[in-house]
């Protein structure tokens, strides 16, 4: 009996030790973005040609942006392109991500108001746009350089 409880007991130790690491990453990860306003500051690029800048002084120039989507990231079904402004909106609440909006002026009296989120900690992974509240899928912009 002595000669299989010790492996077992190593087992077992093993086993929670693993389900710790794992519990650990599960828990950092889905923890909400945080980003600072300069996070947000620069060029990005996503599929479809979509480009958006966004400079300190609150400008901002989007070019095939997506402003709609048919279920899916890769499903876009309207775009917007412009210049215009940007702010950085207060985090909703403990569990949201840091978004800012976006407006671009897409025609002589056409707005179009985007809400873009900080993907990763401090905008590390990109920018992103929300497919649709059903979904977690998300249409991401990269840094470009």
């Amino acid at each position: 009996m002595k000669s299989t409880a010790r492996p077992a007991i190593a087992a077992s130790m093993l086993a929670l030790v693993a389900g710790g690491v794992l519990m650990f990453f599960l828990i950092r990860d889905s923890e909400p973005f945080q980003a600072e306003r300069s996070d947000f500051v620069g060029s990005w690029a996503g599929p479809g040609g979509a480009r958006l800048t966004v400079r300190e002084d609150g400008s901002v120039t989007g070019v095939k942006v997506p402003s709609s989507f048919d279920g899916s990231a890769s499903a876009v079904t309207g775009t917007a392109s412009g210049s215009g402004t940007w702010s950085m909106s207060k985090r909703g609440g403990s569990l949201a991500n840091q978004m800012i909006d976006v407006t671009l002026r897409t025609g002589p009296a056409k707005k179009t108001t985007l809400e873009v989120g900080a993907y990763g900690q401090g905008a590390k992974k990109g920018l992103y746009l929300s497919v649709s509240a059903d979904t977690e899928e998300k249409f991401v912009l990269k840094k470009a350089s």
